[in-house]
């Protein structure tokens, strides 16, 4: 992400090569945002800078870009592939393949959270460890676990087991 200077400079210098002034610019944002914004003293949500971009006539990651590229002190030639070497990390993940199943019916799934299960093999190797006459350190060394997840699963009700 860039610096909140960077991306200020940037819209700044779009606004004035686009020939607004700050006060054409209030339909977008509220003018104290708007100054804040283009001094660098506060973040923008995602949505702020879609309005900006909006009104400026350019796409949001090309402003973002644009600042991006001025941080790094690279050239718009040299960003962009950089950029490219990045979007390849996501090509690789096959990201673009598996953003439509986070998806019902053009409504984001809400996601699940904390951490996964503890799988069934590993519970019964603490178990095992423990009815040999193992400490929780010890069994934490034999399998390589963290001593926390033995400890939990060595105090687990015999239901969940």
């Amino acid at each position: 992400m860039p610096s909140p200077h960077s991306l200020a400079a940037v819209l700044r210098t779009v606004r004035a090569a686009r020939g607004l002034s700050q006060e054409q610019m209030v339909k977008t944002l509220e003018a104290r945002h708007l100054h804040n914004v283009e001094h660098g003293l506060t973040n923008m949500t995602l949505k702020m800078l879609e309005g900006i971009s909006g009104h400026l006539e350019v796409d949001p990651i090309a402003l973002l870009a644009a600042a991006s590229s001025f941080d790094r002190q690279e050239t718009f030639e040299e960003f962009m592939a950089y950029l490219w070497s990045e979007l390849g990390k996501l090509r690789a993940m096959r990201v673009m393949e598996n953003v439509p199943s986070q998806f019902s019916d053009g409504v984001l799934i809400a996601a699940k959270g904390g951490k996964p299960a503890t799988s069934a093999d590993k519970i019964r190797a603490v178990l095992d460890c423990k009815a040999e006459g193992l400490t929780q350190k010890e069994t934490s060394v034999r399998l390589g676990i963290p001593k926390s997840t033995v400890h939990k699963i060595w105090h687990m009700p015999p239901e969940e087991h």
